[in-house]
């Protein structure tokens, strides 16, 4: 076995020194024995962090989530991101017409979840308010998107979230429920039209004032459910839903960082250093954040006289999380680019030792350990093996959410956009940032 290792070892030796363009050393003149060889781990390379802006407008309507979302997440540092969810009521097709011998019951909102993220113990203050129009179905609505609504909420109701055990119900007043009903059998309400000219939609707002939550509701599962029942002998229960629109419904997102460290970030090439954000630093789509990476003294790598090749650089990057129970799971990969000076993309990293992949980096974390770990961990070797060499600029990089099945690099879900993780960085006593290099050298 050992000589085997030898053996490659030599090959790779071999193959490197042929590779390098520095130093004396010239295959076929002089050949390193193996046990000379040693692997000598760096990891004091100075990595600079800061949050940025990522300014985009995301689209929110149907067509890209089934789902809408409410909620808020408030930060001391980052700020506060709110979620409103708008949509119209749908038709559908029912018995009801030209009835005599059935008797409504009650009307009820019913919101069934499609999850949620953050903090499910605390009690849940929803406020449902009748919106001034109905919504388009031939529109486009985005994260900046609004429409107007009343000022007193139609509905309000405070609820401990349970997504896995049962959906959020609200009845309406009973005026409201029975002129719905008379208009139905009377044939008043017959199509999206006219269902929308009485029930113009809702929007679905948080009534906290602070709170780290957020509640997705399945739309085609959601809506207006009526109850009614047969006054014959038997008489049979029935009930039929009028679902929240399959297009027009959207969710708004809005920040607010005032009074907090973020508040400077006005502008894209605007940048917050993680020192003034207790060592970290921040990536959420939806709260406009994204980290950026600087790697000054990277060409100034000290190659002493005992080195002879780059073996690998990782980039290891843990968020500051303590455990998977707190219901807010990180972003499911992460990707690395080139930018400017204002922060705009202008390509990729290279991933690997080969270069010819992206640098993506999935969340990873152990379950089995005493202490809770988890990371995301680049490979860059070939990256920063040209940094090494000074055959490339030396640029920032920038941080942020890779979604992997949209193709033009936007997120495909409300909930990519919601999602948030905070980044430790080479100064904080846990969750440290790291570039571990490990480069051969000769033993002297």
């Amino acid at each position: 076995m050992r000589t085997i290792w030898y053996a490659g070892l030599l090959l790779l030796t071999g193959i490197v020194l042929f590779a390098c363009e520095s130093g004396d050393l010239n295959v076929g003149q002089s050949v390193i024995n193996p046990t000379e060889l040693d692997i000598q781990p760096i990891d004091s390379v100075t990595i600079r962090t800061s949050t940025v802006l990522k300014i985009d407008s995301l689209p929110t309507y149907g067509p890209l989530d089934a789902n809408i979302v409410v909620g808020q997440w408030t930060s001391a540092q980052t700020g506060k991101l709110t979620a409103k969810g708008f949509s119209s009521i749908a038709y559908t097709n029912h018995s009801l017409l030209s009835q005599t011998n059935f008797r409504l019951d009650s009307l009820v909102l019913e919101l069934n979840y499609a999850y949620a993220y953050g903090d499910t113990t605390t009690a849940f203050n929803l406020g449902v308010y009748r919106l001034t129009r109905p919504l388009s179905v031939e529109r486009a609505y985005y994260n900046t998107s609004t429409v107007s609504y009343e000022t007193t909420p139609f509905l309000q109701q405070t609820t401990v979230p349970r997504p896995r055990t049962r959906p959020i119900r609200m009845r309406l007043p009973d005026a409201v429920a029975q002129e719905f009903y008379t208009k139905l059998v009377n044939g008043e309400i017959t199509d999206g039209t006219t269902l929308n000219e009485f029930f113009t939609g809702f929007a679905f707002v948080s009534q906290a004032a602070n709170g780290n939550t957020f509640l997705g509701f399945v739309s085609s599962a959601s809506g207006l459910r009526l109850f009614y029942h047969d006054t014959d002998v038997s008489q049979t229960a029935g009930n039929v839903l009028f679902p929240l629109q399959s297009t027009a419904h959207f969710t708004n997102l809005t920040n607010d960082r005032s009074g907090t460290p973020l508040k400077a970030l006005q502008q894209r090439a605007d940048a917050v250093s993680s020192n003034l954000t207790d060592n970290t630093s921040f990536i959420s789509w939806g709260a406009g954040l994204q980290t950026r990476l600087e790697l000054p003294y990277i060409n100034q790598f000290e190659r002493s006289d005992r080195y002879v090749a780059l073996n690998s650089a990782l980039l290891v990057i843990k968020p500051v999380r303590q455990s998977l129970l707190d219901n807010t799971p990180p972003p499911t990969q992460l990707i690395l680019y080139e930018v400017n000076d204002r922060n705009e993309i202008l390509s990729t990293v290279p991933g690997t030792a080969s270069g010819t992949t992206a640098a993506l980096a999935s969340y990873v974390y152990d379950p089995t350990g005493p202490i809770f770990t988890d990371s995301y961990t680049f490979d860059i070797t070939s990256y920063v093996g040209q940094l090494i060499k000074q055959r490339i600029p030396n640029r920032a990089l920038l941080l942020t959410v890779y979604p992997p099945s949209a193709a033009n690099g936007q997120p495909t879900s409300i909930l990519e956009m919601i999602q948030r993780t905070t980044l430790g960085n080479q100064q904080r006593q846990n969750d440290q940032m790291q570039l571990q290099i490990f480069a051969t050298s000769t033993v002297r």
